[in-house]
């Protein structure tokens, strides 16, 4: 995969990530304030939704075939990709001080599970600790 800004040619790539970031950055962050605030479900629940979600679309990137997406895949590859952050970057980041390396998509959908676990983890906490300070 080059994980260069060569891949942000064409409208569809520009539109797919300004709709991704829209739904990520806005929704995500008014469901996890609704699910905390206004539900008694546990945050070993909401997680676990996170993964689930951030898995699916992980492997919906991994599955995707190289070349012209079409903008719902390239949407859902986007939320995988802000979801997972900040774990992708610093791999993008490692890898560009390693000149020469190359990683396939599945290589590259597998950091990014693996950072979707990093996240689910810090989420669950994040979330205890702040239906302890909104119930006390």
């Amino acid at each position: 995969m080059n994980l260069s800004l060569g891949f942000f040619h064409g409208e569809q790539a520009l539109v797919g990530l300004i709709f991704a970031a829209v739904l990520v950055l806005l929704g995500f962050p008014l469901l996890v304030y609704v699910w905390l605030r206004h539900t008694k479900i546990s945050e070993q629940k909401l997680a676990l939704a996170y993964f689930i979600v951030a898995a699916g679309a992980c492997g919906v990137f991994a599955l995707s075939v190289p070349g012209p997406a079409s903008i719902p895949i390239l949407i859902v590859c986007y939320i995988a990709f802000i979801l997972t952050l900040p774990w992708n970057l610093i791999t993008a980041f490692a890898l560009h001080l390693a000149d020469g390396v190359y990683m396939s998509d599945h290589e590259v959908a597998l950091v990014m599970l693996m950072g979707a676990g990093i996240n689910t983890m810090l989420l669950y906490f994040l979330g205890k600790k702040m239906r302890e300070r909104f119930t006390i």
